[in-house]
């Protein structure tokens, strides 16, 4: 029996294709199914060793312990892992069900390990200074601005490189998303952004003073040219006239060697997690947070992939639970006196 290809898998279950590709292997490496360059992947009749035995002829003796042989280790899969091959197993089998090649899906009744995700630890107000420090110390001031736009705002890298002088009002203090920009097999895209979106974030002085002194110097050095600023000029740009925007990769790359330069853990995706836990430590409300970040999950993708583990708020909750509970484990009838008698 044939499978579906890869990107019909992606497109039916809403996975990477990477994912699949990699399961594809597992599978075909166990003997489940056969792989052929250009055509369907198959069923395997039976399953066969990935790695034939090693064998030696018969006049030659081979010693393991002089070759080095490692003996074999039997290694179970991971949840993930299992997961993805159910998640192929089940797209299949829905297909066949479809085509009336079968009458159910027995995929259906398995029950796949749970998956564990741990969100990564955010960047600290210290490491995002201390590369923007570097930045400046380095003369890149326009590298130093994109850090500091990208953790006040949370907006995406792309978004970031697509933005445009027409798209700040300095005197409302606002920022308006509307586009990301990316480059594609060598083509430039200005698209809609992530979710197809705009969004309007404010932003505060130091912020609007930072975007006006940038806003100045190019104004000045093309004035100097007998030209003048036009409002769709990129505000991230190497061209004097703003023209082209940063490739946000290049700017993906810059920020990792500054961030490696000044001893910090911290990358353009890294500052989005500082974004989200800052906001949320706190104090603003989750429907805002995931707003400014541009979520349209309402706040779940906010929480679960963004917001830090342990974060000032959760340290403020077993603050109080502590405070509650010292005088009741104490017998001291006073929360603060029950909190003394500890220190």
């Amino acid at each position: 029996m044939s499978l579906p290809s890869v990107r019909e898998l992606a497109s039916g279950q809403g996975l990477r294709i990477a994912t699949l590709q990699h399961a594809f292997a597992v599978l075909a490496a166990e003997g489940l199914i056969t792989v052929r360059q250009g055509r369907r992947a198959t069923v395997a009749g039976q399953a066969v060793s990935a790695r034939p035995r090693r064998t030696f002829p018969a006049d030659v003796s081979h010693d393991c312990a002089k070759a080095g042989c490692r003996p074999h280790q039997c290694r179970p899969m991971s949840p993930k892992t299992i997961r993805n091959i159910h998640a192929i197993l089940s797209g299949a089998f829905s297909c066949a069900v479809r085509w009336e090649w079968i009458d159910r899906n027995p995929a259906a009744s398995a029950k796949p390990p749970k998956a564990r995700y741990r969100p990564p630890s955010s960047p600290t107000p210290a490491d995002v200074g201390a590369v923007i420090i570097a930045a400046r110390e380095s003369g890149l001031e326009l590298v130093a601005l994109y850090l500091w736009l990208a953790a006040i705002t949370g907006a995406r890298r792309g978004e970031l490189c697509a933005l445009q002088w027409a798209n700040i009002d300095l005197e409302a203090q606002v920022v308006h998303v509307a586009s990301g920009y990316l480059v594609r097999a060598g083509q430039r895209l200005r698209k809609d952004t992530k979710t197809h979106q705009d969004r309007s974030l404010a932003v505060d002085r130091v912020t609007c003073e930072l975007l006006r002194e940038q806003k100045d110097r190019v104004a000045a050095r093309l004035s100097g040219a007998g030209l003048g600023l036009d409002p769709s000029a990129y505000v991230f740009s190497n061209d004097p006239a703003g023209v082209v925007p940063w490739n946000p990769d290049w700017a993906t790359h810059k920020v990792s060697d500054l961030a490696e330069e000044a001893g910090v853990k911290l990358n353009v995706k890294a500052l989005r997690h500082y974004t989200a836990s800052q906001l949320l430590a706190g104090g603003i409300d989750l429907r805002n947070t995931a707003a400014r970040l541009g979520h349209g999950s309402g706040g779940a993708t906010t929480l679960r992939h963004y917001a830090d583990p342990v974060s000032e708020v959760d340290r403020r909750a077993a603050a109080y639970l502590a405070q509650l509970t010292a005088p009741t484990a104490s017998g001291d009838s006073a929360p603060q006196a029950g909190l003394r008698s500890e220190e």
